[in-house]
């Protein structure tokens, strides 16, 4: 039941964004400015390794995130 609400309520967020971004009232990235992502996955029984995919994922194209420094906590 839990999965079920946070399903619903992620999903909302994400819609509520895309409808400010139709209505004009966020404004578009450009360059130089930071860029914020969120990656979002599934940490549980027989998921092994979704850490790593992550991180394999953040560091797939430095040209796109940059170069990483630290590895996250």
């Amino acid at each position: 039941m839990m999965d079920i609400f946070l399903e619903a309520w992620v999903a909302s967020i994400i819609e509520g964004k895309k409808v400010q971004w139709m209505m004009g009232k966020r404004e578009p990235w450009q360059t130089g400015r930071e860029l914020k992502l969120l990656f979002a996955g599934y940490n549980g029984t027989r998921n092994t390794g979704s850490d790593v995919r992550v991180e394999r994922d953040a560091a797939a194209d430095p040209r796109i995130l940059g170069r990483r420094t630290a590895t996250s906590a």
